[in-house]
């Protein structure tokens, strides 16, 4: 088991380790929330209901571009692969 701040795989065929994988899964899920939410609040008759998606819309932007940001930095320090080609 790997200690906190290490890096770890995947599996051997791995592209990317399992934060970075966590990461732009994390980011994944909340752009579409993000866009369901968008959804839901244009399809409610209820005040209230519409507010609660509007809010968890907001709140998933704000985790996006949390996600994202954070993304950049893993990115500026070579936490990636260089070469993904096989």
């Amino acid at each position: 088991m790997a200690g906190i701040g290490t890096v770890t795989r995947l599996d051997q065929d791995s592209v990317v380790d399992n934060t970075n994988h966590d990461l732009i899964h994390t980011l994944s899920v909340r752009l579409d929330a993000q866009w369901h939410n968008r959804s839901y609040a244009g399809e409610v008759a209820c005040q209230g209901c519409r507010h609660v998606f509007e809010r968890l819309r907001e709140m998933d932007r704000e985790a996006a571009m949390l996600l994202t940001k954070e993304l950049e930095l893993h990115v500026q320090a070579n936490k990636f692969p260089q070469d993904l080609t096989d």
